[in-house]
């Protein structure tokens, strides 16, 4: 393994209900219809912000509207944190000599302005953005791009998210797609991917020997205090327990 790259909504930071009432209450004063911000969720997938607003609006949008949702969203950015133990898992990583990338669906205004609030953006050697590739994830074209520019092969890097369109967006690529359970999302087909509970079990999978596609890799509770090495890499990382966790 080369390299890591993270979704960053539910993965990296603890964003979603911040973002997710951002975008109801700016649907809602652009004239469109009540929804919750578990329905945005449930439909965000369509892309990045100029893309949702117009799945929800029923119209094409623009600046205008993409400003509008500014307005909600910003004054929220400040307070977003990274989920407790991503820090250190990504003192970790880097450590080894991996790699590290974030392709969101976010668009890249919205992506630098969370990660650099939550205080991470400087870990990040690449992010490639929603709103900068034709189609959105499932599709692996924003990954393979991140790729390119990380310099990395697909079958030597993992791609860590929440959602499921992460996870088939790595196996589009031809990726290892982790499951970040700690994220909470649901509708995650269970057993189809390895699954890390909390971000220091996102290190065992990495030290992990290589298991046939789609097998259950859920890490092991008991391997916290156990060093591994990576692939075929020199590296080792020593894993974080619960105590560790940033």
């Amino acid at each position: 393994m080369r390299a890591v790259v993270f979704d960053m909504d539910g993965t990296l930071l603890d964003s979603v209900p911040t973002v997710s009432r951002a975008y109801a209450d700016a649907i809602r004063s652009l004239g469109g219809p009540p929804v919750s911000p578990d329905e945005v969720v449930a439909g965000w997938h369509v892309g990045h912000t100029e893309l949702v607003l117009a799945h929800f609006l029923g119209r094409t949008c623009g600046p205008a509207e993409v400003e509008r949702f500014h307005a909600h969203l910003d004054p929220a950015v400040a307070e977003l944190r990274p989920f407790p133990g991503i820090p250190a898992l990504l003192d970790e990583v880097a450590d080894a000599g991996l790699l590290l990338g974030v392709f969101p669906a976010a668009t890249r205004r919205v992506a630098l302005s969370m990660l650099a609030a939550a205080g991470i953006d400087a870990r990040f050697g690449v992010v490639v953005a929603g709103d900068e590739v034709d189609r959105p994830k499932p599709a692996p074209d924003g990954l393979l791009l991140a790729l390119r520019q990380l310099g990395v092969p697909a079958e030597a890097t993992a791609y860590v998210g929440d959602a499921e369109v992460d996870l088939d967006c790595a196996n589009a690529a031809g990726s290892l797609g982790v499951h970040a359970r700690w994220g909470a999302r649901a509708g995650v087909r269970a057993g189809a991917h390895p699954v890390a509970a909390r971000p220091y079990d996102v290190l065992s999978l990495l030290a992990a020997p290589p298991q046939p596609h789609g097998g259950n890799g859920t890490a092991r509770q008991g391997d916290s205090d156990s060093v591994r090495p990576i692939g075929s890499s020199a590296d080792q990382l020593r894993l974080a327990g619960e105590d560790g966790q940033s």
